[in-house]
């Protein structure tokens, strides 16, 4: 990993906390200082931060959430989120397990490329890092 890299990678590990106490201060401010978490989009989905465990239960019961999708680094939901569940499915079997629970939902074939070729890169990054971990040990 090239030196820019790892000190991103730093860089961001060592911001992540305080700046995730500036945006929970700012969603205490009242007036032109506050910054909502989230904000719904339609009446299916909510578009903001990762919610935190304290956040679960209000909107489960509230706003009706059922799953979570994120992009956040592991290291970001290790201790204030709550744990997830690894499927490990192929682009296929996350599209007929989506379809399973909302039936109304369409995937093109477009869109079925491009999960497939994101799962190939992570599948392949993964594999690369396992590789080098287990060479490392």
């Amino acid at each position: 990993m090239a030196a820019g890299t790892l000190l991103e990678a730093g860089l961001a590990r060592v911001l992540f906390y305080p700046t995730l106490l500036y945006t929970l201060f700012r969603g205490k401010m009242p007036g032109r200082a506050h910054r909502d978490w989230y904000n719904r989009i339609d009446s299916t989905v909510l578009l903001g931060a990762l919610p935190l465990r304290s956040m679960t239960r209000r909107l489960v019961q509230d706003e009706n959430v059922r799953g979570v999708i994120t992009m956040n680094e592991e290291y970001e939901t290790r201790f204030l989120c709550n744990s997830s569940k690894v499927y490990n499915w192929t682009p296929e079997e996350a599209v007929r397990a989506i379809t399973k629970i909302r039936s109304h939902i369409y995937i093109r074939p477009g869109q079925l490329e491009v999960l497939k070729e994101f799962h190939k890169v992570i599948t392949a990054g993964a594999a690369k890092n396992e590789t080098r971990h287990t060479s490392q040990s």
